[in-house]
């Protein structure tokens, strides 16, 4: 009997120490980034903006990059490309240097079959190619050639086919790199030379010629302009398009994204915005609702000197499927390090700013198009897992004036290769981005 006791007390002790040391040992359970991203049920229709780019200068002139994009996708030859067929339902589609958007018969037909797209997905709202500054003139022609293109959206030229954008709204994005690329942070927009503008004036004079007539003459000045009244008008001219009755507008505000807007160096960024929307408010009496583009993977506190001490409305960030090269440990456990990234910006912004956040839900990202050899950026393929989990994330970290911005639109509503034994053959990979849109950010 002592015997038989002694073995159980022996057996308890040795399970005793074994439990013991296997609690003490680490498990992935334990481990903060261990959850899973789950589907986000919404109870209100969110707000959906898209961008839309022109990729037209590449493809027009590099044939490699159009094989790469058109060519049928071959994972273990390494031809990682889409497989696409550009502007799907456009006779055109296959040649080489019709993957623009522009102001011609082209780019009137692609966009609209885009808008047609953003019905079809329930997306609210497009943001045009950025707009650049036209350093050559001054107000009201200062923002040069991208008008012809922002006026056959808003159905304005006559010359090309009409542009119908059936209840979808536009928004525009500023290329702050345009009239802020030689600033740093020793060439401030307070310090910067002048710039010599030389612009036309009317006249109307007494015709020597014809006694009781009048002729218009055209006389060019020069003036010079500082760096601040140059952004001011810059604004101005964009702002000019906000009483379009299809531009998109939130909480009665036009909406406006600001690209590279780390490119404003200011001794006193609020300063320079409160010079901005004045001029705006002034021009067109609205406020604007100015969204600041940051750099993917970024962190927030980067930022402080530029738009957030100039106290912009909100905050978004670029394309995170892309996400650099070199930075293979990023996609080990990717969508759970985006979820932190947007979680800590979001915090960051309205605790020490009260700056919202606008998510970006973007399919994927690939470096293959634009160079075959970039074998050093991770790639994210576009896929439909990918996509429902970058929406699911947007949804998790949605701002106080919810809405969220999807990029690479015009990438990924084409009509890709899938194969045919696949159920959802001849549907075509955009289509079901886009079922995606309206199952994921709209109440059925």
């Amino acid at each position: 009997m002592k015997v038989n006791k002694l073995l159980i007390y022996s057996l308890l002790s040795a399970g005793i120490i074994v439990t013991s040391c296997k609690d003490d040992n680490p498990s992935i359970d334990d481990y903060w980034l261990n959850y899973e991203i789950e589907e986000v049920k919404v109870t209100q229709d969110i707000p959906v903006g898209v961008y839309l780019y022109n990729p037209q200068a590449p493809l027009e002139t590099n044939i490699d990059q159009w094989t790469r994009i058109t060519q049928e996708q071959d994972l273990a030859a390494g031809k990682l490309g889409p497989n696409t067929k550009p502007w799907h339902d456009i006779p055109e589609e296959t040649e080489p240097g019709k993957y623009h958007l522009a102001a011609d018969t082209i780019g009137a037909r692609a966009m609209q079959k885009i808008i047609e797209w953003c019905n079809y997905g329930r997306i609210d709202f497009m943001v045009l190619p950025g707009v650049n500054e036209n350093a050559n003139d001054i107000y009201p022609l200062n923002i040069g050639r991208d008008t012809a293109f922002i006026d056959m959206v808003c159905g304005k030229n006559d010359t090309l086919p009409k542009v119908e954008l059936n209840g979808v709204k536009f928004a525009l994005m500023v290329n702050m790199n345009s009239v802020c690329s030689d600033l740093n942070q020793n060439n401030l927009v307070e310090t910067v030379a002048k710039t010599r503008k030389t612009y036309p004036v009317l006249d109307t004079i007494p015709d020597i010629n014809n006694p009781g007539m009048d002729i218009v003459v055209t006389t060019r000045v020069d003036t010079l302009i500082s760096r601040a009244d140059r952004i001011c008008s810059y604004f101005k001219r964009i702002s000019d398009y906000f009483s379009d009755p299809n531009y998109y507008h939130t909480g009665g505000r036009p909406v406006v994204v600001i690209a590279d807007a780390n490119k404003l160096y200011s001794s006193d960024s609020y300063h320079m915005y409160t010079a901005i929307r004045d001029t705006v408010r002034k021009h067109t009496g609205k406020e604007m609702y100015l969204i600041a583009q940051q750099g993917a993977w970024t962190p927030p506190a980067r930022f402080h000197y530029f738009y957030l001490s100039g106290k912009v409305d909100a905050v978004t960030m670029k394309n995170m499927c892309a996400v650099g090269g070199n930075q293979q440990e990023r996609v080990i456990m990717f969508d759970q390090f985006v979820n932190e990234n947007y979680k800590y910006n979001k915090e960051y912004f309205w605790s020490h700013y009260n700056v919202d956040f606008v998510p970006s839900a973007s399919p994927g990202y690939s470096q293959y198009v634009a160079s075959e050899n970039n074998s050093n950026y991770p790639w994210m393929p576009k896929t439909q897992e990918r996509f429902w989990t970058m929406c699911n994330l947007a949804k998790m970290n949605l701002g106080t004036n919810p809405m969220v911005l999807i990029d690479s639109f015009n990438d990924w509503t084409y009509d890709s290769g899938i194969e045919p034994t696949d159920p959802s053959y001849g549907k075509g990979y955009g289509l079901l981005y886009l079922d995606m849109v309206k199952d994921q950010f709209k109440v059925k």
